[in-house]
Parts: C-alpha cells; structure tokens; sequence
C-alpha cells in the first residue's frame, strides 16, 4: 500500500502556524501569571482615581467634562505603558534563555516576536475592559455611539501592536530587564504626559506646546476624542496631525509596523546571550 503523500505547506503558511503557536504559548503563560494580570487591571484603576478626582479637581478644560476627556486620553496612553512592558518581557526572555531555545527550533524566526506582540494585545483586553467600566462609571459615554466607539478602540489597538515592536526592540537591544524598564520608561512618560492626555495644550508655554501638539500620541488621543464624541473645541491652526488624527495614527502605525517589524527580526536573529 503506497504512503499518501501529504501537501507541502508554503513558507507563509508555516509562518502563521508558528506565529499562531507562539502566541497560544504567550497566552497559557499568561494565564498562569495571575499577579501579572491583576496589576495590569489595578493600573487603569489607579490613573482614574488619581487623576480624574485627586488631580481632576483643580483641573477645568473648556467646554467639556474633565472626566470624559481625561478617559479619552488615558485609553490612548495605556499603549504606552504596554510597550513597556512588552520591552521588560522580552529582555527578561533573552536573559532567561528562553530565545536562545526557540532558536533551536524548526520555526520561523519572526513567529515567535509576532506571538509576543500578538498576545501583548490579547492579555491587555482586560485592563481595557476594567478601563471603560471605570470610564462609564465616573461619566464618560461615548456620544457618537457604539459604532464609532468600536471604530475608536479598534484605533488604539492598531497603535498599541505598532507600538509593541517599539517595546521588542528595546527589550533586544537592552542588557538586561532593568534596562529594558529604563530605557522604555523614559520616552514613555516624556510622550505621555506632554501631551495632549490630560490637559489642553493651549495653556502650556510655547515652546512645550509645539512639541505636545505634534507628539504622534497627541494625534492618537484626538482621534479616539474625536471618534468617541468627546472633543472640547477644534484643533490647533496649522497642527496637521490634529486637523487629520485618524488618518495621522493609521498611517504612523503602519509605518511603524513595516519599518520596524524587519529590523526586530533581523535584531532577533543576530542576538544571543
């Protein structure tokens, strides 16, 4: 009786089989580090409270409620602080040994950085969800409706996967997970918080306002502003970015993705500790 000869799958379609495995193996991991979900749940919840009441009081934005701009600008940031800890994660991994066994193996070299990315994303979505519950419950609503609700979260995940090769390269570049957290941290918090995230750039001095206005995190959080309803005026004259946010964070996120997936790789491969 002859073998039956089985179909050869192509270079591609091993590539998504192993992404695919790889981000399965991110996840049970995941799952099996509960503490690590817990403070990425509890974060959110901190920010809400510290800055949408402790600080939130002495803070007044024109024409709108503090609250429902704050949570606006506190989804767009939370990719940030993921990328961050995408960049701790992957170090942490390249010190443990943890890459240098995957290069022992029959799989394609970028599958295991996609299912780091990948499941980045897919464990954040509990923190999101604990975000908007918090964000519904202190008054923010999203008042173009649900479509473009889903159309605004949709948005900030395209940049937060962006974004997470930004973090997997750091985390391979740097010596260590101290490192990593140092080095991640620093354009984080510079990005973050000059910006346009919790208060209006109008009131900053000009030459921090220039450099918020054009802060490509400024544009995320005008998009998801704009498409959840809760704006408090037009846009700054002559700030592009501002004027176009939706199409400034697609096009900055796929830039980001074409650019910088190939240099991860290639970084991928030619690293060994």
């Amino acid at each position: 009786m002859s073998a039956v000869a089985l179909p050869r799958q192509s270079s591609v379609q091993r590539g998504l089989v192993d992404a695919y495995n790889a981000t399965r193996r991110y996840l049970i991991r995941g799952k099996r580090q509960p503490d690590i979900i817990f403070g990425s749940v509890l974060f959110p919840v901190i920010f809400v409270v510290l800055f949408g009441y402790v600080f939130g009081s002495s803070i007044s934005v024109p024409g709108g409620n503090y609250h429902s701009y704050l949570m606006s600008g506190l989804f767009a940031q939370s990719t940030l602080f993921a990328s961050s800890q995408v960049a701790v994660a992957v170090a942490t991994d390249m010190n443990e040994g943890v890459i240098d066994r995957f290069k022992t193996l029959p799989i394609a070299r970028s599958s295991i950085l996609i299912g780091r990315s990948v499941s980045t994303i897919v464990l954040g979505l509990p923190a999101l969800g604990v975000m908007i519950l918090c964000a519904l419950a202190v008054g923010w609503r999203p008042e173009n409706g649900i479509f473009d609700a889903i159309l605004g979260f949709l948005l900030i995940e395209l940049f937060a996967f962006a974004l997470s090769w930004l973090g997997i390269l750091a985390g391979l570049i740097a010596k260590s997970s101290q490192a990593a957290d140092v080095i991640s941290s620093i354009p984080v918090f510079l990005l973050g918080f000059v910006s346009n995230v919790f208060v209006d750039t109008s009131k900053m001095p000009v030459w921090l306002r220039d450099f918020a206005d054009w802060n490509p995190v400024s544009a995320v959080v005008a998009a998801g502003r704009n498409l959840f309803g809760n704006t408090i005026g037009p846009p700054p004259s002559g700030v592009w970015s501002l004027e176009h946010p939706e199409i400034t964070t697609i096009g900055l996120a796929l830039i980001i993705i074409v650019v910088f997936i190939p240099i991860c790789v290639r970084r991928y491969s030619r690293t060994s500790r």
